[in-house]
């Protein structure tokens, strides 16, 4: 054993003391075997009084003691401590020594303690900490960790060096433009503008105006004086061209021409402009099956396709989708102002879920959760109904924690003459009852439908319920 080793063990109790967090150590029978000085401050209890004592006779229902019995350890766990009334979270999870089950040890601390407001905790293990900094690397605010996001990043850092055409691919919703920004602020480009537009979005008629320009008198309605374009605004920048097939091949052809002769004639003009700028396309179309029906020139494939980037769907990076999670959480939390966390059960089903709409489906979802949910836990019954029609059929399966997952609200056939207040109270109080039949406590209850503690009590009145 090192030196170091030996003076951490030596003064290993004494580290414990000075732990905000309540460490909390078991053994197989729940004998209390130690406990640090934080759980006299924070439980209000002194150690010396349960030490030696069994758990399971103080607290029976305690969360570490069916840690201890499953051997399944729980993370970010929310619990409720009956004997002294308190709501906590924290970990736990069995000790071994050679391989022998000795015990458990759980280390958590009173959820009240988070903020004055009593908010939850908002950055489970899993969240990347990691920010660019002003001036910093533009793709470290890419969020993932992933071997296949990880490729991409090394490739795009690669070719934002130069001026080199870029075509971003992948399915929609795998975000795109956000890569074509990161492209565009770590590229040569970065002072010029970032002039981005969506080709689907805009009728062909217009399209060649907005990119072109034109001159006056081109069309009726011009503008006195004429008007640049798209492409003469993005000077000394990147232009950004999303969904790039859906072009006609005549305004391929155009296009074609300004990046091989880099310079811009308007519409209803005669004179070229010289143009500078980097062009990042991108498509969720199968391109070269569009050059085999002669729907896309191939020469304006081959010239815009220089350097090819494929986006990964976000089912392939699955591994990256609870640290997307908590990233539009902690946007959310910034702009609303309210702090809230998810349940280890819904992270479980978010984990799950094949996420066809990608990441912009994801972020969609977890502000749907945020803004429907009036407590601070986001919980499996704030998910949109569709995937919990999707994740197994509706049934969750048994957590990685060994927690039972909630099923979704059973759906039932609306009465014609129904209105939607109606229809909408039935549904709550079936949920409620659902969960005072599904919990413990009241807390528990409380947690599990996201409610505050006073809606709560309100509800059970207006519904004439008992727990």
């Amino acid at each position: 054993m090192g030196k170091s080793q030996h003076v951490l063990l030596k003064n290993w109790f004494s580290i414990l003391d000075h732990l905000d967090e309540i460490f909390l150590f078991i053994g197989n029978d729940t004998e209390i075997l130690h406990a640090n000085s934080a759980y006299s401050r924070l439980i209000g209890v002194p150690r010396d009084k349960v030490i030696g004592r069994r758990l399971s006779d103080i607290e029976p229902k305690a969360r570490i003691i069916e840690v201890l019995e499953t051997e399944r350890p729980v993370y970010h766990d929310y619990s409720y401590i009956e004997s002294v009334g308190m709501d906590i979270v924290g970990n736990s999870f069995p000790v071994y020594d050679e391989g022998e089950k000795v015990g458990a040890i759980g280390i958590f601390r009173p959820v009240s303690l988070f903020s004055s407001d009593s908010s939850l905790p908002s950055t489970p293990i899993w969240c990347k900490k990691e920010k660019a900094a002003e001036g910093g690397d533009p793709f470290s605010r890419l969020i993932g960790e992933s071997r296949e996001l990880r490729n991409v990043i090394y490739i795009a850092k690669k070719v934002a060096q130069t001026d080199t055409t870029v075509l971003l691919r992948g399915e929609t919703g795998v975000g795109k433009e956000v890569f074509a920004k990161a492209i565009h602020e770590a590229s040569p480009f970065s002072d010029g503008p970032f002039i981005a537009l969506n080709m689907a979005s805009i009728p062909e008629t217009l399209i060649e105006s907005e990119l072109f320009g034109y001159e006056a008198g081109a069309f009726t309605g011009a503008q006195k004086g004429g008007k640049p374009g798209l492409i003469e605004l993005a000077e000394g920048g990147t232009l950004f061209l999303d969904e790039i097939g859906e072009i006609s091949p005549m305004l391929q052809s155009k296009l074609l021409r300004v990046l091989q002769e880099r310079e811009v004639i308007r519409v209803g003009g005669t004179k070229a402009r010289p143009v500078r700028f980097r062009l990042i396309a991108a498509t969720n179309r199968d391109l070269e099956s569009m050059v085999e029906n002669g729907k896309f020139r191939p020469d304006f494939y081959y010239r815009i396709s220089v350097i090819p980037i494929h986006l990964p769907p976000l089912r392939e990076r699955s591994s990256d989708v609870l640290l997307l999670a908590e990233h539009f959480k902690r946007q959310l939390e910034e702009r609303h102002g309210r702090q809230k966390a998810f349940s280890p059960r819904v992270l479980d089903m978010i984990k799950r879920y094949s996420w066809p709409g990608n990441v912009r489906e994801l972020q969609s979802c977890i502000e749907y959760m945020y803004v429907l949910s009036e407590g601070q836990l986001l919980d499996v019954q704030h998910l949109p109904q569709h995937i919990w029609e999707s994740v197994k059929g509706g049934q969750i399966a048994i957590c990685e924690s060994g927690e039972e997952a909630l099923t979704p609200p059973v759906k039932k056939k609306v009465p014609s003459k129904a209105n939607l207040k109606e229809v909408m109270e039935q549904v709550e109080k079936e949920m409620i009852i659902k969960a005072l039949r599904e919990s413990r406590t009241k807390t528990e209850a409380i947690q599990r439908l996201g409610m505050s503690r006073k809606g709560f009590y309100m509800k059970l009145k207006k519904y004439q319920l008992s727990f």
